[in-house]
């Protein structure tokens, strides 16, 4: 899936700096079985930062950001109001999600 949503960013934006993930696909499974793993242990809470390259890839796959949200960005009049993060470049973009527990569904 990682690699799927490169290509499409490559193919629809080939004129735009990208910071894809290259070399680093394998981040994405990490990241979320990481997440997973400390929730099952009772984590409630997970804060992450990171550099630009990637960045799209994760709050696509990983966060679960509304892919409407992050490609609006590409066409900044079309900007969603509630986007969190600087708005100066969309490699600045974050976001705040609440995920369920599988464990406890809390």
């Amino acid at each position: 899936r990682a690699s799927k949503f490169e290509d499409y960013l490559k193919r629809k934006w080939s004129s735009e700096k990208l910071f894809g993930l290259e070399g680093c696909e394998a981040l994405i499974p990490a990241m979320k079985m990481v997440i997973d793993t400390a929730a099952n242990q009772g984590v409630d809470t997970v804060i992450m930062g990171m550099p630009h390259r990637g960045r799209l890839n994760v709050l696509a796959n990983v966060a679960r950001k509304p892919l409407e949200e992050l490609f609006c960005q590409f066409y900044p009049k079309l900007e969603p109001s509630d986007v969190s993060g600087s708005g100066d470049v969309k490699y600045h973009l974050g976001t705040c999600i609440e995920r369920l527990n599988r464990a406890s569904n809390t």
